[in-house]
């Protein structure tokens, strides 16, 4: 008989086998016997809930020969029908977005922001087309200020769809436009960092420390004013927009990319 735990969360695959039985823990489901079957030419071993009908866990070898067994891993939650990650609700002005709402449709102007009535225009066509969210491009201080015109004139037009503010290397304007629009995109990479000139650059523990409080300076007044009014904030990592810091402590990669949204995030 073998024995062990895996988590009680682990969703499975159904057996005709019967007469395994495992006790349920508040956080992991205690084996009580193990089954070997061969699946997908693979042994692997099968743990079955003594209640009729339940699921299964299937275990494999952590790697070649080893005598740790771990959950196997799922492609996707079924294949047979669509499953949505479970998330809480945000609220992007009034329009709910995660969770068991509609998923939302989102696009952005493609007019000078600086020309307001152009830029009102083509808001007010996306939303009469049936998009739910707007994001506008503001790269500096006279698109921040135009953004409380073009809020103002939606607003006395009747129309109330919510818009995102697209930042690159502003942070003094995305703490403008915050107390105008519902909620603000940032680009990790580009947010406090200065552009990126591709140079490989050395950094000691120390030095990559303080550039980390730098951020932290630089982030927190707008995370503490997006709480003042409310304000949704996205955190749009990606490829093309890895600082030198990033880049020189972890390589040009997905793991540099998911390091980059972390460095925000743990400041929110």
């Amino acid at each position: 008989m073998a024995a062990g735990a895996v988590p009680a969360s682990i969703s499975c695959l159904k057996s005709r086998d019967s007469g395994l039985g495992f006790a349920k823990s508040s956080d992991f489901v205690r084996l009580s016997d193990l089954k070997r079957i061969k699946s997908c030419r693979t042994r692997v071993s099968v743990i079955r809930n003594s209640n009729p009908g339940s699921d299964i866990a299937e275990l494999q070898p952590a790697s070649e020969g080893s005598p740790l067994l771990v959950p196997r891993q799922k492609y996707c939650e079924s294949l047979h029908k669509t499953v949505r990650r479970k998330t809480r609700t945000v609220m992007v002005g009034n329009v709910a977005i995660g969770s068991e709402h509609p998923i939302r449709i989102q696009t952005m102007t493609t007019s000078d922001t600086k020309d307001v009535a152009g830029t009102v225009e083509e808001v007010m066509r996306i939303a009469d087309k049936g998009a739910d969210i707007v994001r506008i491009t503001v790269q500096g201080k006279k698109e921040a200020d135009a953004c409380f015109e073009i809020k103002n004139s939606l607003v006395q037009k009747n129309y109330n769809i919510p818009l995102v503010a697209d930042i690159h290397f502003a942070p003094s304007v995305a703490l403008r436009v915050a107390e105008c629009f519902e909620k603000i995109r940032v680009n990790p990479g580009n947010f406090a960092d200065r552009r990126a000139q591709f140079e490989k650059l050395e950094y000691t523990e120390e030095d990559y420390q303080k550039e980390l409080e730098h951020i932290e300076q630089v982030f927190s007044p707008l995370v503490e004013k997006c709480k003042k009014y409310s304000r949704a904030m996205r955190i749009g990592t990606n490829h093309g927009s890895l600082s030198d810091r990033i880049m020189s402590y972890y390589g040009d990669s997905p793991r540099g990319m998911v390091k980059n949204f972390l460095v925000i995030a743990e400041q929110s």
